[in-house]
């Protein structure tokens, strides 16, 4: 059954392309036509040099016969000259046969690729909270490229082998079918050797690109975190846990690669066989002179014909198996269903910015190793009006982020919770909702291209330089970019890694301004900045937020307490929601923390002016 539905696979991943594999097929066929044809006018040559020296009337090869043409029609010349017109007319046919079956495959894999991209841009926050990225980037690469070998070479040389062996042992048979059955003999033994191998190999490649993405995500991780493995000494804990990695994966590559060194001895020894059957049996009948020299000339050329595609389809089926295997993972990904989606009757919007969460309760599902559910939101409902700009204060993991991400839908909020402009956001397009509403995460990303390309990420084109600038000194971040080598044009290492974090931060609160949006969330974007510096970019946040809907996630009293409104959430539940100065008077949770927060920020200035 598995078997089954992997060529239903294949075969709708061919059927763009089925013409052009059809005519590299065409020209495959007459590639072997002609090559089987062939050996027939040598043993035409070689019954007229015998009928010359011996003085007798020479035999006709069954299948000339059967078309209607004799020995007695040809010369030796016009035999040996129609034997070598043939192996040219099969080189040349075999240059289209390539071209037809190749490219293709080249082509259809482009389409897989497309596709895993597709899907991997259409998932959301919760199918990257268990994928590991290692497990994506082998399926993007080396499993494509087992696909592509099963939709080419795989193909190619297993239909050489069925077209080539039917019609050798087609014209076998016409020539001799006693000897015919006696080159016959090996083929069940062989049959049976490569289903045991090929089945071995299947599951040796399944194992083998299971642990390559396992290997591909811990190398991953390594470079991610080399600063971390420096910093705590921890380079030869890494060496030798890689070492382990590496030598799991030699060890299973070895026994794939041992299955895989079985096919072609095997088939060379049965070959070996066959061809040792036609010596014995064909000299004792020429002897006796039951069959002709010729028909015993043809059929050393026609094992020798088989010798090829037999070996050829040990490795095919090898390619198919690989490929089986990959189709597999490749199945998994493509149908990982997608939670996050546009609705039928979603529609875009023009939004003014007002905010209602009403009455919002969020789980997080359980991982595979972490049992139950994740804390998230209990019953929260706020209003923020266009204009306004909201804090979202409390404690680190408190259930602030996840509001934040909530709101754009990273991840899916239940229905009738959360409205933009009095529209439920689930009965908005993603891509206008995501337009609307910006959020800057936490967690810093930035990409490996210039300054200018991260700022302008969210736009179209690339705004002027002038436009660039204003961003970047809202974030006050443009002093510190003129100072570097190529100002906006640096190149940034992967991540930012030439940056500091609050740099990072900086650029990402630039990129979001850039984006225009109606409704600005920034969530915890100042935590790598110092005091002053903060204090800078907030008074520049007013100008920011003037028309717009703000938002602002902190666990820090001076990121939020000019904000017209405040939520205070504690453990997924609002525990407070006012001004700064009505939550100060209501005491609680914020109004300790400011008073910690107020002491030791006078006991900072008072260190600082003492020294």
């Amino acid at each position: 059954m598995a078997l089954q539905h992997d060529i239903r696979r294949a075969a709708e991943l061919l059927r763009p392309e089925r013409w052009r594999y059809a005519a590299g097929l065409g020209a495959l066929l007459g590639v072997n036509v002609s090559d089987v044809i062939a050996p027939l006018f040598l043993a035409v040559a070689v019954e007229l040099a015998e009928s010359q020296l011996a003085g007798t009337l020479p035999s006709t090869p069954p299948p000339l016969a059967l078309v209607g043409l004799e020995t007695q029609m040809f010369g030796i010349v016009a035999a040996v000259a129609v034997y070598l017109g043939l192996q040219v007319v099969a080189n040349i046919l075999r240059y289209p046969m390539l071209m037809w079956t190749a490219v293709p495959s080249h082509r259809i894999t482009q389409g897989v690729r497309r596709s895993i991209t597709n899907q991997l841009l259409a998932q959301s926050q919760p199918f990257y909270d268990s994928a590991k990225s290692g497990d994506l980037m082998s399926i993007a690469t080396a499993d494509v490229n087992a696909i592509r070998m099963m939709l080419g070479p795989a193909i190619l040389v297993g239909a050489d082998t069925l077209m080539l062996v039917s019609l050798v042992l087609c014209v076998m048979f016409l020539l001799s079918w006693q000897l015919a059955l006696v080159t016959l003999i090996p083929l069940p033994i062989i049959y049976f050797v490569t289903n045991r191998l090929t089945h071995m190999e299947y599951k040796g490649f399944e194992a083998v690109q299971a642990d390559l993405s396992e290997m591909t995500e811990r190398v991953r991780e390594s470079y991610a975190g080399i600063r971390i493995i420096q910093g705590y000494a921890r380079e030869a804990f890494d060496r030798d846990r890689f070492r382990d990695y590496s030598l799991r994966h030699y060890t299973k590559n070895l026994v794939l690669a041992r299955v895989r060194a079985a096919f072609d001895p095997t088939l060379d020894f049965m070959l070996g066989v066959s061809n040792v059957l036609v010596l014995v049996f064909g000299g004792i009948w020429v002897a006796s002179g039951q069959i002709a020299v010729g028909t015993f000339v043809a059929f050393l050329f026609l094992v020798r014909y088989l010798a090829g595609p037999m070996i050829g389809f040990g490795w095919s089926i090898s390619l198919v198996q690989r490929g089986r295997a990959s189709l597999e993972r490749l199945r998994v990904l493509l149908e990982a269903p997608i939670e996050i989606y546009d609705e039928p009757d979603a529609a875009p919007i023009d939004a003014q910015g007002r905010i209602e969460v009403r009455d919002l309760t969020f789980e997080y599902a359980a991982k595979a190793d972490e049992p139950g559910v994740r804390p998230g939101l209990h019953r929260v409902s706020l209003t923020v009006e266009p204009g306004e700009s909201l804090g979202v204060f409390g404690p680190v993991g408190a259930g602030k982020t996840t509001l934040a991400r909530l709101l754009t839908r990273l991840y899916e909020p239940p229905r009738g919770t959360v409205f933009l402009d009095g529209v439920d956001v689930r009965d908005i397009t993603l891509d206008s909702l995501r337009e609307q509403i910006v959020l800057a995460p936490q967690e810093t990303f930035l990409f490996s291209s210039t300054v200018e390309r991260n700022v302008a990420l969210a736009l179209e084109s690339v705004p002027s330089r002038a436009e660039i600038e204003q961003f970047s000194r809202l974030a006050h971040l443009h002093d510190e970019v003129l100072g570097f080598d190529a100002g906006y044009e640096t190149m940034l290492g992967e991540r930012g890694v030439n940056l500091s974090g609050g740099q990072r931060q900086r650029l990402a609160i630039a990129r979001a301004i850039a984006a225009d949006p109606r409704v600005l969330i920034l969530d915890d974007c100042l935590s790598a900045v110092d005091a002053q510096t903060e204090d800078a970019i907030l008074r520049s946040l007013r100008t920011v937020f003037a028309g717009r809907t703000g938002i602002l996630v902190s666990h820090r009293i001076r990121a939020v307490r000019d904000c017209d409104k405040i939520v205070v959430v504690e453990a997924g539940v609002v525990t407070g929601y006012g001004t700064h100065a009505e939550l100060l008077e209501a005491g609680g949770y914020y109004a300790q923390i400011a008073t910690q927060q107020l002491r030791q920020e006078e006991e900072d200035v008072a260190a600082q002016d003492a020294s």
